[in-house]
């Protein structure tokens, strides 16, 4: 029986970067929610890299922030 989750995933990169995605899922088992969200976070970048430009919705900016 599915249920919903929310899902939260993030790539880190070799520079320390990281990619974050959120989404929510109907999903049977907490696999099958984060592979449901891998294959949304797939789409999501594949849109992103042909787009123009890119929306920013929500910002935040730390100023003196080291990385760790």
């Amino acid at each position: 029986m599915n249920q919903p989750y929310k899902t939260k995933l993030a790539h880190m990169l070799d520079n320390g970067d990281k990619l974050e995605f959120e989404s929510f899922v109907e999903a049977s088992s907490h696999d099958d929610a984060v592979a449901q969200a891998k294959v949304r976070l797939h789409a999501v970048i594949a849109a992103l890299a042909t787009a123009e430009t890119i929306d920013i919705d929500k910002t935040k900016v730390e100023m003196g922030a080291h990385q760790h």
